[in-house]
């Protein structure tokens, strides 16, 4: 029941996303702070965690595919953090950005985990240097965005008075696209093994997918509902990406291989 439950709130919004965008309904009063807020407690908090307890098994089980995981957890943790702190300031330009360039690279962290996963590679010893790099990187990456974004090298993704820019949106898109291939992946995956682990991150992958078409089809206005929706949806993944983690003690789901054996 938990699992048909999970799928259908994220398949309606899915649905709602597209709706609010082909019907295009008048703006809503604008909600200040609530973005933040909502924000570092359904999706910074739990991808630092989610972070944190990924690191730790793979040190103890050595399988890249779960320290991949964390590394796109953390990305897109502060990165969305960041994001929010901006909407509907005068950083607008900056927010779409950071969130934009964020969300890309999570994605590409979260496909290198689906790959791995759907390959069945088998553990090895867990490095703590090589858990300590990645992180690293990861962290970098973060900082390099913000240097970015903050010192305006990177192309604009919002401009005063036109909104998102195709940049923006063709970003967004791709990096929607690749959290959707994500999900494919893992859910091919699942399929096979029945993991519950498995199951719970194809449908946070798939949530934050559907969020991210919400946000690029918002034209960057904080008071549209698509971006409200989009918003809405990220914090649902940040949740079903918590519960994929807990829902297993050692990340067992994490390497079986689209055989359902582990490997």
């Amino acid at each position: 029941m938990q699992r048909f439950v999970g799928a259908v709130s994220v398949t309606v919004l899915a649905l709602v996303v597209v709706a609010l965008f082909a019907l295009k309904p008048e703006p809503v009063v604008t909600l200040g702070l609530v973005f933040p807020i909502l924000t570092s407690l359904f999706i910074t908090a739990s991808s630092v965690v989610v972070a944190y307890v990924s690191v730790k098994a793979y040190s103890r089980e050595g399988l890249f595919g779960v320290l991949f995981l964390g590394c796109g957890a953390l990305v897109f943790g502060c990165t969305t953090l960041l994001a929010a702190m901006f909407l509907g300031s005068e950083g607008r330009n900056f927010s779409a950005t950071v969130l934009a360039t964020g969300a890309m690279l999570s994605a590409v962290f979260h496909l290198l985990c689906a790959s791995l996963t759907y390959r069945g590679c088998p553990p090895r010893p867990g490095r703590g240097g090589q858990a300590l790099l990645w992180v690293s990187l990861a962290s970098l990456s973060v900082v390099l965005i913000l240097g970015a974004a903050v010192g305006g090298v990177l192309p604009a993704f919002y401009a005063l008075g036109v909104g998102s820019t195709v940049l923006d949106q063709v970003v967004l898109g791709a990096a929607a696209i690749a959290f959707a291939s994500s999900a494919a992946v893992i859910f091919v995956v699942f399929s096979s093994s029945r993991s519950a682990v498995l199951f719970w991150y194809a449908l946070a992958l798939a949530a934050t997918a559907a969020g991210l078409v919400g946000v690029a089809f918002s034209d960057g206005d904080i008071s549209a509902v698509p971006m409200r929706a989009g918003w809405a949806t990220l914090y649902l993944g940040g949740v079903l990406l918590a519960t994929s983690v807990f829902s297993a003690e050692r990340l067992s789901g994490l390497h079986s291989g689209r055989d359902g054996k582990a490997v």
